[in-house]
């Protein structure tokens, strides 16, 4: 039970400890004293998101800190462990959290900083706070699957119906996934086709396009290559005189001049070899020149073939003929398994309709046990109506499914949509008066219908999930007089097994405090 609460500058409050009783406790004071910020403070030590509005003008941090004692629960005793907080030997756990003016906090349990998701975490099996939006929540039919399945401890079915339907869900997307992979690969396979009938009709020879501007260069300049290559010829070897001419006479002479001084002998094959390479020189350049001629069709051949070249490696973004070669290899030998795509979508197929035979098990049995639940729902419900003033209402819990066409999942022989709570769609339905046809909650019930019937559903699940402390503000809207004295009563009734903080204006109810205290 939550044994006491310190506060220090958080919104109105300086400083402020609290010890609390078990049984009721009772905060009284006039509108606007503050009453409501020790349940806000108690609602910050739950795991409430925080905000540097919460610390008190001029401060530069608020500080909470809530001692709490509990009886060793599995789910706690978890929680614990996983933060490697041992708990102290009293079986006492300190909550605290500091909130600085610039609007960040911490949050510690045992002086050991922890994640605020932990905090809340444990804090839900210590504390239940009901505050106006609860009523809120009442009269909004989607919660209403929440607050049966926590009376039928329902919530590990629903936890393992939410595993499978997660785990359907990512096999559907996987399918999908591969289907779309598929999709594309075929694509791809198509346009690799197309992109190798190109290449290969192109007959891509390596060095090719060098080849080709070379030859493009000679064609283009035949007339100045004629004429420099005749120039050439005609001072080597076929003018008069010649180059190879006077290196003849030249070693003739030497080969005399060397039968008087052997040192010129020497040089005999140095003139030799010169006018060889000469007469070579001219032999080749008499040929080159019998064998040139423009071809104007070969240059024309050359041109598109260039074009045709360049084309392809700018359209398949490359550098060189070479690198569009390998670029044809690898497409070449792309192929894109499709037996293999069949193969794992057929397997992923089988895993789906598993998973859709295990989610419609699950489904069906979890929607019985909603319907057993909500039964006697009903009947613990209508028992506390009448401890509450309200002996000629009846509620009841009305079923219905939201069908959905095409859906693999059938509920009462209709197609039905599966999400997170199953298949079930349900709505508490009220006849507030003997006669009256049963409507929808939110569409009859009063503030103070509203007040007792939610306190009924506290009752009820109070007992269901053991939780200690129990904080209820504004309770009492909308009721007074003999009605307030019945949900005091009740609420007297609730403290012999828990330990309650409520906050009210109506003295019919706080004259059943075992603890009294009053807001200045």
């Amino acid at each position: 039970m939550l044994k006491s609460l310190y506060i220090k500058n958080f919104a109105l409050i300086d400083e402020l400890r609290i010890e609390f009783s078990d049984g009721l406790n009772i905060i009284t004071g006039e509108t606007g004293a503050g009453k409501s910020i020790i349940v806000n403070a108690l609602a910050q030590l739950c795991g409430e998101r925080s905000s540097s509005e919460l610390v008190r003008k001029g401060a530069a941090k608020a500080i909470l800190e809530a001692e709490i004692e509990f009886r060793p629960r599995p789910e706690i005793l978890k929680i614990l462990q996983e933060l490697e907080l041992e708990p102290e030997p009293d079986s006492a756990l300190i909550l605290r959290k500091e909130i600085s003016a610039k609007g960040t906090s911490r949050t510690l349990i045992n002086d050991t900083p922890v994640p605020l998701s932990r905090l809340n975490k444990i804090s839900s099996y210590l504390i239940d706070i009901h505050g106006q939006h609860q009523h809120q929540r009442l009269l909004h039919p989607e919660n209403h699957l929440e607050y049966l399945d926590a009376f039928g401890r329902l919530a590990g079915l629903v936890q393992s119906f939410n595993q499978t339907l997660n785990r359907y869900r990512e096999k559907i997307k996987e399918r999908d996934a591969l289907r779309a992979q598929q999709l594309k690969s075929t694509q791809l396979q198509d346009m690799y086709r197309f992109q190798v009938e190109e290449l290969n009709r192109a007959d891509l020879q390596p060095g090719e396009l060098d080849e080709l501007y070379e030859e493009l260069k000679r064609l283009n300049n035949i007339e100045y290559i004629h004429q420099l290559a005749s120039a050439i010829n005609e001072t080597l070897y076929l003018g008069e005189p010649n180059a190879s001419g006077l290196i003849a006479s030249s070693e003739n002479n030497l080969q005399k001049l060397a039968q008087y001084d052997k040192q010129f002998a020497e040089f005999e094959q140095s003139l030799n070899e010169a006018r060889t390479s000469i007469e070579e020189i001219g032999r080749f350049i008499t040929d080159y020149l019998a064998d040139l001629e423009f071809d104007p069709q070969r240059l024309e051949q050359i041109q598109e073939r260039i074009n045709h070249l360049e084309f392809l490696l700018k359209k398949y973004q490359k550098k060189t003929i070479q690198e569009l070669i390998e670029y044809l290899r690898e497409i070449e030998t792309y192929s894109a398994d499709m037996n293999q795509f069949d193969e794992r979508i057929q397997q992923i197929e089988k895993e789906i309709a598993v998973l859709e035979k295990e989610l419609q098990t699950q489904g069906s049995r979890l929607s019985e046990k909603r319907k057993t639940a909500a039964r006697k729902f009903e009947k613990e419900i209508s028992r506390v109506f009448k401890k509450v003033g309200m002996a000629n209402a009846r509620f009841r819990v009305h079923f219905f499914v939201k069908e959905q066409p095409g859906s693999p999942f059938e509920l009462d022989g209709k197609p039905v949509e599966a999400n997170e709570q199953g298949f079930d769609q349900i709505i508490f339905e009220l006849a507030s008066n003997a006669g009256e046809d049963f409507k929808p909650l939110h569409k009859i019930a009063s503030g103070g219908e509203i007040s007792r019937i939610m306190l009924a559903l506290k009752s009820l699940l109070a007992a269901v999930d053991e939780v200690p402390s129990m904080i209820f503000d504004e309770i009492d809207s909308g009721i007074s007089g003999k009605i307030a004295k019945i949900v005091g009563l009740q609420m007297a009734e609730l403290s012999r097994k828990h330990q309650i903080l409520c906050i009210t204006h109506l003295p019919q109810i706080a004259a059943f405090a075992r603890t009294h205290f009053k807001v200045l």
